[in-house]
């Protein structure tokens, strides 16, 4: 064991000695998407903010000796930049061609890493080249992988350690695997030709024989020498050097030395050790998983060593420092921590700065707060060595200006430290200006239920969303109604059904106002069977022979303007139209020829905003065409109908399921399932609702108005010998917006906070932009009376949601994450909130939801919408303005259905 070196315990060891934390950022609407999952000391969470493990990690399991990593190089293109000589034995050979190849698969031992490198002088942009690496675990092969590439990170070209540099990916920590595979594809850049010498390194950590639990070792001081050797400082003044610096600089945070980490010192080439000076810092991110745990560390830290010097041909580990997601601070290139060691990091500025790299992906998640305080305390300490202040925002670094610390990206074009990280710049400048101040002892963390969230405003039993309309800030309640769906078909006749090819329900043709059926026999007679309007239909009272030999009849709705509702259909390749007269019968009248490459007629209503009915027809290979009606008993000009028809066997219309006033389509697909696609009066619809109902036993499909007694629309079909009626339940997406009487405008989060103080109606919560949380009680139909202000300063409260009761007192609560990185919760009181209380023994996941939810600006956890039990998930697709429901399953999440679209209009929503 190592000796602690208490001298060393300072401000930054004290905070992280309080245990370490979990940072969540919230999404770009405000509103944070959270379900909190029971969790222990060490859990992790992969494709959530880093989640750390409870308790202190001032010290760390390291292995006692240096540890020695290997690297496999796997060759993937000859000196030429072809593949082909390889072929069967590195390479797939299946797969080579002259822009693409990839490799056989190879195995991996240990918590392992890959990357790609090429030959020396090859120009390979960073958007022409795409490199892309699998796993496998067992017999399961994963998802393909992008692994980054980013030409400035390296060393500077004008340097020794450049000359012998190779060009190449980062490396990508994939873990504790069976075997990997890689292939590269040249995309977009001037040549279409792989790289010359393309080789997949596959690194593997090496295995520590024995490991301790040790705490930092004190990095070197000011007028302390550093052995190169062994990497100890040496000198007798070397422990009273660090008292003396930090009277004059902030205090030295606790650093772990390369050999805590097993760093393996013959590895690395001596003689390119440089010093420079020190004008700013430079923030990356290792760009690897975020779900290692602490003892995984040095592995990390020897895996990206190894693949920097024997694959990338650099002289040591290109960074001066790493940080890891528990806070711990780690020295990496050799030459002393206190000493400017020129580094690998930010091509063109090496000399001039020092840069530390969080190891970690901070692209696709938030950066724990203890890890932008481990930042700060070394920037602090590290900037103030040099005379440099922590708050300057005007430094001379190189030939270009920045301020003391940047992020990788403004000095180069690289997404380096990825966008989360980047957005906590302004915080890490901060904690470094403040010298890391102590943190309070923490108040004991409470333990809490598992989250409800109440999402109902209008008295349903289905959630609501409260938006806010970017046009005037309007508050407005979007109501769900538990999603379009069909109960199981129910026969209403038995007899005669088989000998009916074509059966349809029709707009009234027998003028007493009600939905009738119209069906064809074998040889094309048409017979009229009234309805009765509670999903039966009369005797026949009108047979019409002028049909025979017409196939594909739809109902069509009033063509001509007379008020009555006619019929098409095909005869011999034309077109006819049979409208309808005064007595009940119809008027035949043939119109264009050509139509004998459609599958389908389908009546739609006016689906162009002109006035007049129009038609739909689907051609035999399943995409549509819109016939605009003339309004006088034809049709004029044809339009392609965009949408998915292919996939569908039957495409009928006419009905309004949404309310609308509009028709829509329903298809069903070859398994039977039914979907919607909503008309939205321009000749185009919606995507796909559903699927509503399983109808595969029925033909003859046709959607019509009310059959049943309610104003949803149903369908009718015939299965055997019988006719058969398919219930609209009633239920639906989204409904008309309800106005709350209330502006949310000056407001930057909304908050369905459920029934707040118990009287029996949901309420809202919203937060103004100086930071004052206000109440606005519900009263069951949507509106919200005045507010009342319940809390202030939850401006800097980030990751703000309503869980339900969490605390067992019957009222709501609120869960967040504090400026100190903890998870809180802030119980409700009825009328106000009681004071926040670290929460314990839990983490935040998003449950089943894809890592990347960037495509989305509204990620809001709603109860469920079925009113079942499972909570669910409403996202808005930012491009679009489309809403789509991750609905809540007993393992996570199923497949996102497209629920509503028009959505653009809100610019806040909870």
């Amino acid at each position: 064991m190592q000796p602690v070196q208490a001298r060393l315990v300072t401000a930054c060891q004290q905070f992280l000695a309080l245990g370490v934390v979990l940072a969540v950022l919230t999404p770009a609407a405000a509103v944070l998407s959270l379900d909190i999952v029971s969790g222990s000391a060490g859990s992790e969470l992969v494709g959530t903010a880093p989640v750390a493990p409870t308790g202190a990690l001032s010290s760390a399991t390291v292995p006692t000796t240096p540890v020695e990593a290997e690297v496999t190089e796997v060759a993937l293109t000859d000196e030429s930049g072809s593949a082909r000589a390889l072929a069967g034995t590195t390479v797939q050979p299946s797969t080579v061609s002259t822009d693409r190849v990839t490799s056989r698969p190879q195995p991996v031992t240990g918590y392992g890493a890959v990357g790609v490198t090429w030959a020396a002088g090859e120009q390979v942009d960073e958007d022409g080249l795409e490199v892309l690496v699998r796993t496998r675990e067992g017999a399961t092969w994963g998802d393909w992988d992008t692994v980054e590439f980013h030409d400035d990170h390296g060393p500077d070209p004008a340097s020794a350690e450049a000359q012998g540099a190779r060009p190449g990916t980062d490396p990508l920590i994939i873990g504790d695997v069976d075997a990997v595979q890689v292939k590269a594809v040249v995309d977009g850049a001037e040549s279409d030709a792989l790289p010359a010498d393309l080789k997949l390194a596959v690194i593997e950590p090496g295995t520590a024989q024995d490991t301790e639990k040790v705490a930092p070792a004190a990095g070197t001081s000011a007028g302390a020498s550093y052995d190169e050797e062994f990497g100890e400082r040496t000198g007798e003044n070397a422990d009273e050097a660090i008292s003396l610096q930090s009277a004059r600089a902030a205090a030295m945070p606790t650093i772990f030395s390369r050999a805590q980490w097993g760093a393996n010192e013959a590895m690395r080439d001596k003689s390119s050790l440089r010093y420079g000076s020190v004008n700013g810092g430079f923030v990356h991110h290792t760009v690897n998983a975020n779900d290692y745990t602490e003892a995984q560390v040095p592995g990390i830290m020897r895996s990206i060593y190894a693949y920097h010097v024997k694959s990338r041909g650099w002289s040591d580990i290109g960074y001066n420092f790493l940080v890891d997601r528990f806070g711990r601070i780690w020295e990496g290139r050799y030459g002393g921590v206190d000493k400017n060691v020129v580094g690998a990091h930010t091509l063109g500025y090496n000399e001039y700065s020092f840069a530390m790299s969080a190891i970690g992906n901070f692209e696709v998640v938030a950066a724990p707060d203890v890890m932008l305080r481990a930042y700060g305390a070394l920037f602090a300490w590290k900037l103030g060595i040099n005379g440099v202040s922590p708050s300057s925002m005007s430094q001379k670094i190189g030939r270009s200006t920045f301020p003391a610390i940047s992020g990788h990206r403004d000095a180069g074009s690289t997404a380096c430290p990825g966008k989360f990280l980047y957005a906590k710049i302004g915080t890490i400048r901060s904690y470094a200006g403040s010298a890391a101040p102590t943190a309070p002892a923490p108040t004991p963390p409470l333990e809490i239920g598992d989250p409800a969230p109440q999402s109902n405003l209008v008295g349903a039993a289905y959630p609501d969303l409260v938006v806010r309309r970017a046009s005037d800030g309007q508050g407005l309640i979007l109501p769900t109604g538990g999603l379009t769906a069909f109960s199981k078909a129910t026969a209403v006749s038995t007899k005669g059904w088989s000998n009916r090819p074509e059966v349809l329900v029709s707009p009234d043709v027998t003028g007493d106002g009600v939905i009738d059926l119209v069906s064809t026999s074998r040889k094309g007679v048409l017979r009229v069977r009234p309805g009765s309007g509670e999903g039966k239909f009369g005797a026949t009272s009108k047979v019409v022979k002028m049909t025979r030999d017409h196939t594909l009849l739809a109902a069509v709705g009033d063509l001509d303007g007379d008020a009555r509702n006619d019929l098409v259909a095909r005869h011999k390749g034309r077109l006819v139209t049979l409208r309808g007269t005064a007595k009940g019968g119809f008027k035949r009248t043939v119109l264009g020829k050509g139509m004998g490459n459609y599958a389908q007629f389908i009546g739609v209503g006016d689906q162009n905003g002109d006035g007049t009915a129009d038609l739909v027809v689907r051609h035999v290979k399943g995409s549509l065409q819109l016939f605009s009606g003339t309004g006088t008993g034809g049709f004029g000009s044809r339009s392609k109908v965009a949408g998915p028809w292919s996939r569908y066997t039957q495409v009928t219309g006419g009905a309004d399921f949404n309310s609308d006033g509009r028709g829509d389509l329903v298809g069903r697909d070859r398994k039977g399932k039914v979907f919607v696609h909503f008309g939205h009066g321009d000749g185009s619809f919606s995507p796909a609702v559903g699927p509503t109902a399983n109808v595969r036993s029925l033909r003859s499909l046709s959607s019509a108005g009310n059959l049943v007694g309610d104003a949803a629309p149903d369908l009718v079909g015939v299965k055997g010998n019988s006719l058969m009626v398919v219930a609209n339940k009633g239920t639906y997406e989204i409904g008309a917006p309800i106005d709350t009487g209330v502006s949310f405008a000056g407001s930057d989060l909304l908050i369905n906070a459920g029934d707040w103080d118990r009287d029996g109606a949901g309420d809202v919560i919203s937060r103004s932009t100086d930071g004052i949380l206000w109440l606005y009680r519900g009263n069951n139909a949507g509106q919200l009376a005045a507010p009342t202000q319940i809390g202030s300063g939850w401006g800097t409260i980030s990751g703000v949601t309503a869980v339900g009761d969490v605390t067992g007192d019957g009222f709501p609560d609120l869960l967040g994450t504090g400026t100190n990185g903890r998870l809180s919760v802030w119980a409700g009181t009825g009328t106000g909130l009681a004071p926040s209380r670290e929460v314990a023994g839990r983490s935040v996941s998003r449950a089943g939801l894809p890592a990347d939810l960037t495509r989305f600006d509204w990620v809001i956890p709603v109860s469920d919408i079925k009113a079942k039990g499972t909570g669910d998930y409403l996202v808005r697709k930012a491009t679009t303005g489309a809403l789509y429901l991750y609905a809540g399953t007993t393992s996570g999440v199923a497949r996102p259905r497209f629920i509503g679209e028009g959505l653009g209009a809100y610019d806040l929503a909870g």
